[in-house]
């Protein structure tokens, strides 16, 4: 899998982590060579040193005695910087030795990241694995300086960031997947680690349906009353984000059955997950939730600008998620990916009534309206649409159509409020919008299981549909 990997070592606690990771990972493998890499900033000690020279005490500013601190301060220094680096991977040195792993030591002197950064240009490693934070942690730091540098710039590089131990037993490793090609190389890997420990992967895709409604509403604000009213604004809205939020829903599905028929061909078994919201939070979310082992996610997306150095959701999620996170670096050669045939759509026909029933939809909004009601009309297995169809989708979006004669079309109502009550004392709090981004568009009713919380009350009672304008109660 790996056949050159980079540790960088401080001797902090995650730094420990990552060293134990790396020998993991290079002692599963075979013809690996691990390397292993502390910078010292000799110059930046004799700098601060010069400038507190006039600051010290007088009785060390007499020449001769000034030259003796500094003859025996350089000495420190460059001795012992050196030394102190050699002892920070003399313990991972005698490791690789015992399992007869080729192994090198690096210790150059400078700034820590740019040296590091020349290190990783010369030697070329497959895979880096540095702590999140070294000894300048603070309670606030998500990412240290050192390891945001590295994410930034190792573009070429697979790059583990390490805060926990390297174990597998019962957690699942997590596949960020959007369809690009990136996400197709991370699943790749993933895929091969997933062999090696004998893990189980989960496949998450992520649309932000929002986003669309964070727009409307703010065109809606823009708008004069007259201008909404002439446009049926409401109506246009609801049948826009059923639309988009149906089309994005099933579009990342099928890039997952995508991963899956790639998995099913390597012989791994995974499950698929689509989820609503923003793509970095439910990724860190879902991860935390399945205590997952490690989180798995290309450089890049699907929106890659060439000016980029990094996706904005690898950055993120680098920066708040508390598992280990593998970036993997583009592949040279695009990952072969099975296309999954799509399902034929089911032939609908209109009835002459049921067309007739559809003048009554505004005629701006007619195109988006006849979409829904064929949408409504596959997912229940109609073979035509009566005016019956037409009445129940209109409904949904709060259309006044009348109803035809003898009609027995029943309307899941819009919920109104959402009582929600943990039923697992222990298991965390989840945000508001996280919740809702689980069931928004869903029909739920009382006794429903929504992450760690059980429905206990709808309003109105019975069988509702969640929508952007539910609220949410927690007890």
């Amino acid at each position: 899998m790996y056949h050159r990997i980079l540790t960088a070592l401080d001797g902090s606690g995650p730094s420990n982590l990552a060293a134990d990771t790396a020998f993991h990972v290079a002692a599963a493998g075979t013809d690996v060579q691990l390397l292993g890499c502390h910078v010292y900033a000799a110059r930046m000690h004799y700098t601060r040193f010069g400038e507190m020279e006039p600051g010290l005490p007088e009785q060390y500013q007499e020449g001769e005695k000034l030259t003796q601190l500094r003859q025996t301060h350089d000495g420190l220094i460059s001795e012992g910087m050196k030394t102190i680096s050699d002892a920070y991977l003399d313990a991972l040195r005698k490791a690789t030795k015992d399992k007869n792993i080729s192994w090198e030591s690096i210790t150059p002197e400078g700034k820590n990241y740019v040296e590091f950064l020349q290190v990783i240009g010369t030697k070329h490693p497959d895979l880096v694995v540095m702590g999140s934070c070294g000894h300048g942690r603070v309670p606030e730091s998500g990412l240290g300086s050192m390891a945001e540098r590295i994410l930034l710039y190792a573009r070429d590089t697979d790059l583990l960031l390490v805060r926990r131990p390297w174990e597998f037993r019962g957690r699942p490793i997590v596949v960020g997947i959007d369809g690009s090609t990136d996400s197709y190389a991370a699943l790749a890997r993933a895929l091969e680690i997933a062999r090696q420990e004998q893990a189980r992967v989960d496949l998450v895709a992520v649309f932000d349906p929002f986003f669309h409604s964070g727009v409307f509403r703010s065109i809606a604000d823009a708008l004069p009353e007259k201008k909404k009213e002439q446009f049926n604004f409401s109506a246009q809205e609801k049948l826009h984000d059923e639309i988009i939020d149906r089309g994005l829903e099933k579009l990342y599905e099928e890039k997952l059955l995508q991963g899956k028929a790639l998995a099913a061909e390597q012989g791994v078994e995974v499950r698929i997950h689509v989820l609503k919201g923003k793509v970095f939070s439910q990724l860190h979310h879902y991860a935390m939730l399945e205590r997952a082992a490690l989180l798995v996610v290309g450089r890049w997306g699907l929106h890659r600008e060439r000016i980029s150095t990094i996706g904005s959701h690898t950055l993120n999620l680098a920066r708040i998620c508390d598992t280990n996170l593998l970036v993997v670096a583009p592949f040279r050669e695009t990952v072969p990916v099975p296309a999954v045939p799509r399902q034929e759509a089911t032939t609908l026909s209109w009835s002459p009534p049921a067309e007739k029933a559809m003048e009554q939809v505004p005629e701006f909004a007619r195109g988006m309206a006849r979409k829904a009601v064929e949408l409504y009309g596959r997912e229940n297995g109609l073979g035509e649409i009566t005016p019956d169809t037409v009445n129940v989708v209109a409904g949904r979006f709060g259309m006044q159509i009348s109803p035809p004669p003898n009609s027995t079309a029943s309307v899941t109502r819009d919920a109104e409020t959402i009582v929600l009550r943990k039923i697992k004392r222990l298991a965390p709090d989840f945000h508001r919008h996280i919740v809702k981004s689980r069931i928004i568009g869903q029909e739920i009713k009382k006794g429903d299981h929504i992450l760690v919380y059980e429905v206990e009350e709808t309003s109105p009672p019975g069988m509702v549909k969640v929508t952007e304008r539910t609220s949410l109660e927690f007890r």
